[in-house]
C-alpha cells in the first residue's frame, strides 16, 4: 500500500482504478480506503450522490450521507440545504416550525430558518395547518390587530376584520373604544356596538349612556327617544321620568296637548299632563293658565254655580266674577232664573233684576215691574244701595282671588 490510504497497490490499479501513490484519489477529503471499506462512496468522484457537497464535507463537517442525495428526506438536497438556504440537512423541519423546509421554500415562500416568518407571534406551521392565515403577513385579515394577537389575546377569529359581526373591526373594539370584539352587544343594552358607535353615537360600554333610566336599545326600538339626550322632547322631564314615573310621551313635549308643557303641568301647575282638561270644566288647562286666568283645577273658578267652561262656551260671562253684570245675583243664579248673567236688568223695564228679585216682581218680564216707593221707575235711595253693595262686594271677591291666584303663580 505505496500511499498508505488503505488499499494495497493492486487493488487500487486493477480494482478500483484509483492512484496507488495518492490516498485520496479524488480529492473529496476522504482517503481512498475509506471512500472503499467504510463509506461505500466512489473513491474516484468527490461528490458519490451528486448533491453538491463533496463526501469528505458530507462524512466530516455534515454528517449526512454521502450516498443520498436528501439525507433527511425533506425534499432538498443535501447540499442545497447547505449551500443555499442554510437549513440543516439533517432535519426535515429546520426551524420546527411545523412545516418541512421544501413546503417553507416551495409551496408557502417562507423563510425555513425562522419558526415564525412574519414575525406576528404564530409559528409558520400554526398559520398554515392551524389557522389557515397567511405566515408571511403578520396582519393576516388587515384590521389591525396581528394574527398571533387575534389567537393568543383576544380569541378573535384572525381571518376576519369583525369578529362578531357588530360592525366595528376587532382593532377598533380593541384599541379604540374598548369594546369586546368576541361579542356584537358588550354592553347588553340591545344595540350592537357598531350601531351605537357609527348610528347613535352612544357609549357601547354603558347600557344607559345619557342616564336617563331607559337603556339604549330601549330608547331607539320602544320609545324612539334619543338614547343621547336625556330629554329628548326639551319638555324639562327627562324620558326615563317621563315613561317610567309619568307615563307621559318622551318625545312630545305636551303630551295632552293642552298648551302646557308635561313640566308646567306637573312642576308649576299640578296638573294632569295626561288630561288636557284636568277639571273637566270643559276648558283646557293651557287655556285655563294662558287665556282665562283660570284655576285649572277647580271647574268653577269663582263659585257662581257655573264651570268655567259654560261661562266662556256658552254664557260669555266672566269665569273670574261670580257676578259678571254686577247686579247682585251670581251667574249661576241668573241662569237658574233665566235673567241674563250679562245685563243687570235683564227684561229692560229700568229696574235691577235683583230688586225685582227682592220684591218679588217678573225680572224677565218688563210689565211686571216691583211694587213700592219708586221715583221714575227707581228705588229709593236706600234700596238701591243695598242691592249695589251686594254686587260690589261680589265683585271684590272674584278681585281678590283673581289677585291670590296671581301671587301663587
Amino acid at each position: 500500500d505505496s500511499d498508505a490510504d488503505g488499499l494495497d497497490d493492486y487493488a487500487e490499479l486493477n480494482t478500483h482504478s484509483t492512484d496507488p501513490t495518492d490516498s485520496d484519489s479524488d480529492n473529496d477529503g476522504l482517503s481512498d480506503g475509506a471512500e472503499v471499506n467504510t463509506h461505500s462512496t466512489d473513491p474516484n468522484v468527490a461528490d458519490s450522490d451528486a448533491d453538491g457537497l463533496s463526501d469528505g464535507e458530507e462524512v466530516n463537517t455534515h454528517s449526512t450521507d454521502p450516498l443520498v442525495v436528501d439525507s433527511d428526506g425533506d425534499g432538498l438536497s443535501d447540499g442545497e440545504e447547505v449551500n443555499m438556504h442554510g437549513t440543516d440537512p439533517n432535519a426535515v423541519d429546520s426551524d420546527a416550525d411545523g412545516l418541512d423546509d421544501a413546503e417553507e421554500l416551495n409551496a408557502h415562500l417562507t423563510d425555513p430558518t425562522v419558526a415564525d416568518t412574519d414575525g406576528d407571534g404564530l409559528s409558520d406551521g400554526e398559520e398554515v395547518n392551524t389557522y389557515s392565515t397567511d405566515p408571511l403577513v403578520a396582519d393576516s385579515d388587515g384590521d389591525g390587530v396581528s394574527d398571533g394577537e387575534e389567537v393568543n389575546t383576544y380569541d378573535t377569529d384572525p381571518n376576519g376584520i369583525d369578529s362578531d359581526g357588530d360592525g366595528l373591526n376587532d382593532f377598533d373594539e380593541v384599541a379604540t373604544h374598548g369594546t369586546d370584539p368576541n361579542v356584537a352587544d358588550s354592553d347588553e343594552d340591545g344595540l350592537s356596538d357598531g350601531d351605537e358607535v357609527n348610528i347613535h353615537e352612544t357609549d357601547p360600554n354603558a347600557v344607559d349612556s345619557d342616564g336617563d333610566g331607559l337603556s339604549d336599545g330601549d330608547e331607539v326600538s320602544t320609545y324612539l327617544t334619543d338614547p343621547a339626550d336625556n330629554d329628548t322632547d326639551t319638555d324639562g322631564l327627562n324620558d326615563g321620568d317621563e315613561v317610567n314615573t309619568h307615563g307621559t310621551d318622551p318625545t312630545v313635549a305636551d303630551t295632552d296637548g293642552d298648551g302646557l308643557t308635561d313640566t308646567e303641568e306637573i312642576y308649576a301647575h299640578s296638573t294632569d299632563p295626561l288630561v288636557a282638561d284636568t277639571d273637566g270644566d270643559g276648558l283646557s288647562d293651557g287655556d285655563e293658565e294662558n287665556t282665562y286666568d283660570t284655576e285649572p283645577l277647580v271647574a268653577d273658578s269663582d263659585e257662581d254655580g257655573l264651570s268655567d267652561g259654560d261661562e266662556v262656551n256658552t254664557h260669555s260671562t266672566d269665569p273670574n266674577i261670580a257676578d259678571s253684570d254686577e247686579d247682585g245675583i251670581l251667574d249661576g243664579e241668573e241662569i237658574e232664573n233665566n235673567t241674563d248673567p250679562n245685563n243687570p236688568d235683564s227684561d229692560g223695564d229700568g229696574f235691577n233684576d235683583k230688586l225685582e228679585q227682592e220684591q218679588g216682581s217678573d225680572a224677565t218680564n218688563p210689565k211686571d215691574i216691583p211694587p213700592g216707593d219708586y221715583v221714575g221707575g227707581c228705588a229709593t235711595a236706600n234700596q238701591s244701595n243695598a242691592w249695589s253693595w251686594v254686587g260690589f262686594l261680589l265683585g271684590f271677591v272674584a278681585f281678590r282671588r283673581r289677585q291670590q291666584r296671581s301671587t301663587k303663580k
